[in-house]
């Protein structure tokens, strides 16, 4: 034996040890080890992302995209905007009057709601009179509302400002009176009453990408609500009771029609209304890189935050933000998808069925995803179960090639064929006198059978590749157990077991003359001259040779098989087997 094999042996001999002590219980142990994993990872969020990879995967590649709500409106500060208000108002940020005159010129042409994605936080000390501008027009136009970003939490206790006072916020029933929070805010924040005032902080994903956006934030007992849950409230609209959303892109950016500040700017100072204003939503913000609001989402590695905010709000007034199943049910999905192969595993269904089944299930849960996103606002996300069955398939076909490399002799997971060893081969081979169909399902049938024994092995079809001697030998079936001498009655316990049950199934189908049985023994010492191969080939010769001579519906013996039979006198002939030819009388076997 090269040392190349023995090094190898000493990781690939303990496996074969393994299949051999735990046979087919070691699918159903597996099934246990991989629901439980799965059961965890899904209920602790432990999944590797997969559920985001999945919903971005999806969103970059929809064909049934929602459309956008056809009353938003984006008034966008863009590079053009800056460029062409700079030689009159200078630089961005410009004087609150220009904002304020915005509002007068938009509120004359009776929008639902005018919505800033920009904060007027700090006074402007070089023009009081502008920043008094903006507060007394944002005080008389009741549809306006102005943007707030919340701080870290840990500043609450040292600012002073009061969330009681605080627009835009709804006290519960823990409220601490006097609580304070920590937000930058309009400078005129108190002269907005009800909710006009919202957050727009955006709470990206551990890998920096933005996929949700908040609805809400618990503080103190009091609700904070987001700028975009605030207007839809207001223009009658109902929030869910979750603090998130996952949003449902409307498509590659831009979604939303824009209208470049400056161009609605001049029409307004010109005293025009534009009537494509009349009853939509206008919400003014920046395209502009040079203001910095850009974030990566599933659909756009630089979207804008005034997208990303319009997409907020359009979902939440539409109600149909992207909706979550809960977790038990991925559970139960999973469990079932692992119990179904463990049980096929486990019976020793056909390969190329069991294949096939694998492979519809996996590409099921693939296509629903997918189909379930772009018909339904559902992210069915099947991901977990199509991993815990990816995962349990490929370690239980491992496992079960390992197991027939073993009852094969494979000398890279069993010892039985080494040089030097005594080695005991139980034949039986199975002249099957049905055709076509019927012959292939007898055939299958056998195999499952073998499958489902502790040590039997299935040869393949006889000359396979050799069309005159394949067609000779179609109906012939041939099963070996091979293993040491001092195993020989658990192998024969074993070949028994699989007979029984073989002819219970060849009943059950109203066949029981379809088969012909013959059993054969030979013992021989693994040599290095090759003499144990010779004999080997003369026990399947005459394997063959003696199923031929079998009458229908019955069992052969060779004198070589009775010798093992009278050498295990504990092992019972099942009564099946006994009455189709095998039979004991005075404590020895025979026909």
């Amino acid at each position: 034996m090269s040392v190349l094999l023995r090094l190898a042996r000493l990781l690939t001999r303990p496996l074969g040890l393994l299949t051999q002590r735990l046979g087919n219980r070691f699918y159903t142990g597996l099934a246990a080890v991989v629901i439980v994993a799965s059961v965890f990872g899904i209920g602790s969020e432990f999944t590797f992302g997969m559920r985001t990879r999945a919903y971005d995967l999806v969103m970059q590649n929809r064909f049934r995209t929602p459309p956008p709500d056809p009353d938003i409106l984006l008034i966008d500060i863009d590079e053009a905007s800056l460029a062409a208000m700079a030689p009159e108002y200078g630089r961005w940020p410009w004087s609150r009057a220009v904002m304020a005159e915005l509002i007068e010129g938009l509120a004359a042409a009776r929008p639902a709601a005018i919505v800033f994605d920009v904060v007027f936080s700090d006074l402007d000390r070089n023009q009081p009179e502008a920043d008094l501008f903006l507060r007394e027009v944002a005080e008389r136009t009741p549809n306006t509302f102005f943007a707030m970003i919340r701080l870290d939490e840990a500043n609450d206790a040292l600012s002073e400002l009061q969330l009681a006072r605080l627009a835009g916020t709804q006290p519960l029933s823990d409220a601490v009176p006097g609580a304070t929070v920590a937000m930058v805010v309009p400078y005129f924040h108190d002269v907005l009453n009800e909710r006009r005032l919202g957050t727009i902080n955006l709470y990206s994903d551990r890998d920096g990408i933005a996929r949700s956006y908040h609805v809400h934030r618990d503080v103190s007992g009091y609700r904070i609500f987001s700028l975009p849950a605030n207007v839809v409230t207001t223009l009658g609209g109902e929030l869910p009771a979750d603090p998130d959303i996952l949003l449902n892109w409307r498509g590659d950016p831009p979604a939303y029609p824009l209208i470049p500040f400056h161009t609605l700017y001049e029409r307004l100072l010109r005293g025009e209304i534009p009537a494509e204003l009349e009853g939509r939503i206008l919400i003014v913000g920046s395209t502009a890189p040079a203001l910095f609001d850009i974030r990566p989402t599933p659909i756009s590695t630089a979207q804008t935050g005034l997208e990303i905010l319009a997409t907020a709000l359009d979902n939440l007034r539409n109600g149909d933000f992207v909706r979550l199943l809960p977790d038990w049910i991925y559970m139960v999905i999973t469990a079932a998808a692992v119990l179904l192969l463990a049980m096929a595993f486990r019976t020793n269904v056909d390969w190329l069925l069991l294949r096939t089944a694998f492979t519809v299930m996996q590409t099921a849960f693939l296509v629903l995803t997918y189909l379930f996103l772009n018909y339904t606002n559902w992210f069915v996300d099947l991901t977990a179960p199509f991993t815990a069955a990816f995962a349990y398939f490929t370690v239980a076909s491992l496992y079960s090639r390992v197991m027939v490399q073993r009852r094969n002799g494979s000398p890279w997971f069993s010892d039985v064929l080494d040089t030097g060893s005594s080695v005991e081969v139980l034949l039986l081979a199975c002249r099957i006198s049905a055709r076509g169909t019927a012959r292939s399902a007898i055939h299958r049938m056998l195999q499952r059978r073998a499958g489902l024994t502790r040590y039997a092995a299935a040869a393949p079809r006889l000359f396979e590749t050799a069309p005159l001697f394949q067609r000779l030998y179609e109906d012939v079936a041939v099963f070996y157990w091979i293993a040491p001498p001092r195993r020989s009655c658990a192998t024969l316990q074993d070949l028994f077991r699989m007979l029984e049950e073989s002819l219970a199934v060849l009943n059950a189908r109203g066949a029981p003359d379809a088969v012909q049985f013959a059993l054969h023994a030979a013992r021989f010492t693994v040599d290095e001259q090759g003499d144990w191969e010779r004999q080997g080939k003369e026990s399947l010769l005459s394997v063959l040779s003696l199923v031929e001579r079998t009458p229908a519906g019955s069992i052969e013996r060779s004198e070589a098989f009775l010798e093992v039979c009278r050498e295990c006198p504990d092992v019972t002939v099942p009564e099946p087997v006994a009455r189709a030819g095998l039979q004991v009388a005075g404590g020895q076997v025979s026909s």
